[in-house]
């Protein structure tokens, strides 16, 4: 069983699946077809880049993943199940498929419906019109909790496409998925202290408020 499941390959679940994995938590990303984001080859609001084709955020993603011991599979989840609160969930794919996980993270910019059968759980809110965006959205907390151990992230969370905004939604659901996961406040700062100074002394304290 893994410990986290990331459904959907683009730039949010990658990003999503970055800190799962780098947090040392069993990640798997099950991803269908090219994500959304590889349709451009000119993204500009990223402060990493002057300019950048969404294939190669997306190449660079799936390398970051599979770097830090995170798995990728190219499948298509046809339902998502649980056994009771809090779980596990159960992933079928439409091969037939299952994989099993203590947590999951829907970041799918495609069909929803794959979450019927957690209906009773889970509340929608209407999309809007555009050319990028879904017919509905799943309604999350601040933490981008939408049940217990359930986290969107990307279009499937928020109608607001933009890569930046994918890819810091991931972040944050991530974020809070292995806060909660440990009971404590996640911080991954790769944290240098100054010159000198002791590590344990300067490094920034953090508290989570409990929910």
């Amino acid at each position: 069983m893994y410990e986290t499941l990331v459904v959907g390959g683009g730039v949010a679940g990658l990003q999503a699946a970055v800190f799962t994995a780098k947090a040392g938590l069993e990640t798997l990303v099950l991803t269908s077809g090219d994500p959304l984001v590889c349709r451009t080859d000119k993204i500009q609001n990223l402060v990493t880049h002057e300019r950048v084709a969404g294939d190669q955020i997306v190449e660079t993603g799936r390398e970051r993943v599979r770097a830090l011991g995170g798995e990728i599979e190219e499948a298509t989840v046809t339902d998502l199940t649980r056994e009771g609160t809090p779980g596990p969930f159960t992933a079928t794919t439409e091969s037939g498929e299952t994989h099993t996980g203590s947590r999951v993270v829907v970041a799918t910019a495609g069909n929803l419906d794959f979450l019927e059968p957690l209906s009773e759980e889970i509340v929608y809110t209407d999309g809007r019109e555009g050319e990028f965006t879904m017919d509905r959205h799943v309604r999350t907390d601040d933490a981008n909790r939408a049940t217990e151990n359930l986290y969107v992230a990307g279009l499937a969370n928020t109608w607001e496409y933009q890569t930046a905004v994918a890819i810091g939604d991931g972040a944050q659901a991530a974020v809070n998925l292995v806060s909660d996961s440990r009971a404590e406040a996640y911080g991954d700062h790769d944290w240098r202290p100054p010159v000198g100074a002791p590590a344990a002394a300067s490094r920034p304290q953090y508290q989570r408020e409990q929910v």
